[in-house]
């Protein structure tokens, strides 16, 4: 098939479609059917295009149109995949069938029309126009003539609302069953009981791999297409230097797919006024400001789920035990759903999904061969995710977006409890910071988890793992609920850590418990917090250190930035200092030990399998080496590949709680931190790398899109090596190289308020568009490279003065 490559730019800056704004619904009107979408978008630096509208299905379409110019394949993939035709557009393999399987169970029509039908009129009607206006793209541009990567492709179509509905449901399951779909779509009980499935259950080789990580599997942010992580701080007026709020909003998500970042402005005047960036599909605001309140999230690794371990009875495998709230002992049914999907040449695989009254049943012997498969001891699994069950996610940033303080945002939140898997930081005009983990947790006390888990040693193993493992025949084992949470099984606010001050808060994706460290929150869920057997007053990883560390330099001016507090750009500087705070805890150790060896154990440096290598360079580069993560730095490879391999570091002033900052520090030198400096020489001397090559050279992106390739260095680093500024790539490969970065610095914004209103600079980090054949593919990312962060235009004057090209007015 003949694909016509379109030109991008003018498509792009394409005027045939501008009409006159009138006849404009009232605000608010809910976007009736056959109402007229009118709306205005003007374009500014970079690509953002600020969009202003007289109603919210037409500021929807706004979005909707302006996303799909510059993005339209991710989010018409992702379709596909929420829909569950993977297996019938893209490809027949094992992996899409049972994604296929989970999502045309997962997103029934009758569950999508329910979940539009109990949004407000607003926010339905703006999913409408969203959909309304990426389809009016397609239609206009034509399928032939899109972005290059899925041009002509057979998915590429005019959307609706219930495909939205479709992807804000994946979406939702993120914290939980997302984790769980292979595990699910595999789970059947043993082979000849008249139970099983209708063909053989596909299967991945790499799931039934006893060395597969279930920790990271629930935690989320390892392995799959669902990522996330971020850092977060919100000064107030004793912090900075204007006496009103700064905040910093720094999300580590995905630099492809569904969870990248679009930049945007909606104005709907005299009701909404908001900008920032939402990730795709989504008509509102994720993470932004408005002229009164800026606000950021972090991934909360509290657990949205709990696995619950089912009492087979005797001989019936889809039969379990349950003694119900009256004490009366009851037989309860599994029930099979089956659930065909459609495959290429008009064939089909028909999948089954199994149910407990909890919720779907689960294979954890696909997970790991060393747990039990279902039937193992008359046992199964099934799994209830309360995040999975929360579908307000779209209503509530709507409601953010409106927020007029930190104290009015705070209780938006509380109202609607909408954040299925996230903690807000939020700052505001007049001086007051917020942390806030005012999301989705099931209702399970510490009282209930202990019994709840008891003395099984399985319940006990998968706890240890990450996984909260309860009793499931009992109904004394189930959620709770509190009266003032708007979901059942679910706890209410007043029992969710916030903190409000008017110092700083901050989070790094470590629990609540040290969002300020003078005022240690504590008394809450173990399911808050990701290591559940441990107390609330545990060791930061090094990240949540590195972050809280930077805030005390600024206050004592060690920093060396002058003054005592912060200021848009000395929050700038120390957000891209890049230091590596494991460097700061540990490097003078690593280089005494190398310095007071002689020359010839240097030259003879013990490395893994009884090898010996050179390190005498290596000590040279990391003697020199600044301990920071900029392009510039010499020897920050090394490191990074030497503390990679310190895998269990044995530190002479252990964790005290008493000093939560400053420890454990001091490294213990031995034969296994001798033996992982040995392995990173030798890494980087099988590459060809030099010691002291530059972290720039290594680090990099590639903007294929480009006429030569062109290689944008990055700066950066490691969540593991205490980096505040997350960098994640794969590698080193074969040449010793960090590429391409997959995730880390995305949406970042550094937000204060002067007199007029917000004051506001930002970078996206992968830049606003997908596409290569676009103005806006790489030109932020080279912004980020350099350090140059961008001036964001808010009022109507700025936005005009700033105004690239002439304003888009579309009318349907």
């Amino acid at each position: 098939m003949h694909i016509q490559k379109r030109n991008a730019l003018s498509q792009w800056m394409k005027v045939g479609l501008v009409l006159a704004l009138a006849g404009c619904p009232d605000p608010g009107d809910g976007g009736s059917p056959g109402a007229t979408y009118s709306v205005k978008v003007q374009r500014t630096a970079f690509g953002i295009p600020h969009v202003l509208a007289e109603d919210y299905g037409s500021l929807g379409y706004g979005v909707g149109y302006s996303f799909a110019q510059d993005n339209l394949c991710s989010l018409a993939e992702e379709i596909v995949t929420a829909t569950g035709k993977r297996a019938l557009y893209l490809e027949p393999s094992q992996a899409n069938i049972l994604s296929d399987v989970f999502y045309t169970w997962r997103n029934r029509q009758e569950t999508l029309t329910a979940f539009l039908n109990a949004r407000p009129a607003q926010v339905r009607a703006a999913i409408r126009g969203y959909a309304a206006g990426y389809s009016r793209y397609v239609r206009d541009t034509g399928p032939a003539n899109v972005d290059a990567r899925c041009a002509g492709a057979p998915w590429v179509r005019e959307i609706s609302e219930l495909d939205l509905a479709a992807v804000y449901n994946r979406a939702a399951t993120r914290g939980g069953l997302f984790n769980f779909t292979d595990a699910i779509v595999s789970a059947h009980p043993p082979t000849g009981t008249g139970g099983g499935g209708v063909g053989p259950a596909p299967r991945i080789s790499t799931l039934a791999s006893s060395a597969t990580p279930l920790l990271d599997l629930a935690r989320i942010n390892q392995e799959g297409d669902f990522t996330g992580g971020s850092n977060a701080y919100a000064f107030g007026a004793e912090a900075s230097e204007n006496g009103r709020g700064l905040l910093l909003g720094n999300p580590h998500e995905p630099w492809q797919g569904v969870q990248r970042f679009y930049q945007f402005h909606l104005t709907l005047p005299g009701e909404l006024d908001v900008m920032g960036a939402g990730q795709q599909g989504q008509p509102f605001v994720n993470i932004g400001f408005n002229k009164d309140v800026a606000w950021s999230h972090t991934v909360s690794f509290a657990r949205r789920f709990t696995l619950y371990q089912l009492q087979l009875v005797e001989g019936q495998p889809l039969k379990y035990i349950y003694l119900n709230a009256s004490g009366e002992t009851e037989e309860r049914s599994i029930e099979r759903h089956e659930v065909t999907v459609a495959l290429p040449n008009g064939g089909n695989h028909t999948g089954v999904i199994y149910t407990s009254h909890y919720g779907p049943m689960v294979e954890l012997n696909s997970l790991s061969n060393q747990l039990p498969a279902w039937g193992t001891n008359n046992v199964a699994f099934s799994i209830r995710d309360a995040a999975g069950e929360n579908l307000r996610g779209i209503e509530q940033w709507w409601r953010m977006n409106q927020a007029t303080s930190v104290a009015d945002l705070e209780q938006k939140v509380r109202t609607l409890m909408g954040l299925s898997f996230i903690n807000t930081i939020a700052a505001d005009r007049e001086g007051n910071a917020l942390y806030a983990d005012l999301s989705t947790v099931p209702h399970v006390t510490q009282e209930k988890f202990t019994a709840c888990m008891g003395s099984n040693p399985i319940r006990q193993a998968l706890a240890s793992m990450g996984l909260p493992a309860l009793d499931g025949s009992t109904a004394a084992c189930e959620w709770g609920s509190d009266a003032d949470s708007p979901q059942q099984g679910t706890f209410g606010p007043g029992n969710l850590p916030v903190l409000t001050r008017r110092d700083y808060v901050t989070n790094s994706n470590d629990s609540y418990w040290l969002s300020n460290p003078q005022a240690p929150l504590t008394g809450f869920s173990p399911l808050m917090r990701s290591q559940m057997l441990q107390p609330e007053a545990s060791e930061r990883s090094l990240r949540t250190r590195m972050g809280l560390v930077q805030v005390q330099d600024r206050f004592s001016n060690a920093d060396g930035l002058g003054g005592n507090l912060f200021s848009p750009e000395k929050l700038q500087a120390v957000f891209f200092g890049n230091r590596s705070y494991a460097a700061e805890l540990v490097l003078d150790q690593v280089l005494a030990d190398c310095h007071g060896a002689d020359e010839a154990t240097r030259r003879a440096w013990p490395a893994s399998g009884g090898q010996t290598v050179d390190v005498t360079a290596a000590c040279a580069a990391l003697a020199a080496w600044d301990r920071t993560n900029n392009i510039d730095s010499r020897g920050a490879h090394v490191f990074r590949e030497f503390w990679r391999r310190v895998t269990n570091p044995v530190w002479a002033v252990p964790f005290d709680a008493s000093k939560p900052v400053e420890t454990p520090n001091t490294l213990v030198i031995n034969a296994a931190t001798r033996a992982a400096l040995g392995d990173a020489v030798r890494l980087f001397q099988q590459a060809g790398v030099a010691m002291d090559a530059t972290l720039g050279s290594l680090q990099y992106v590639t903007a294929d899109g480009t006429p030569h390739g062109e290689r944008i260095p990055m700066h950066g680093g490691l969540h593991g090596e205490g980096v505040f500024n997350v960098a994640t790539t794969p590698g080193p490969n074969a040449k010793g190289e960090y590429t391409p970065v997959i995730q880390g610095p995305t949406y970042m914004q550094i937000v204060t308020f002067d007199d007029a209103g917000p004051v506001a600079t930002a970078l996206l980090g992968f830049s606003q568009s997908a596409d290569p054949a676009t103005p806006h593919y790489v030109d932020q990312t080279r912004r980020y490279s350099s350090k140059e962060w961008v001036v964001l235009p808010f009022s109507s004057e700025q936005v005009q003065q700033a105004a690239l090209g002439e304003a888009l007015y579309l009318k349907e």
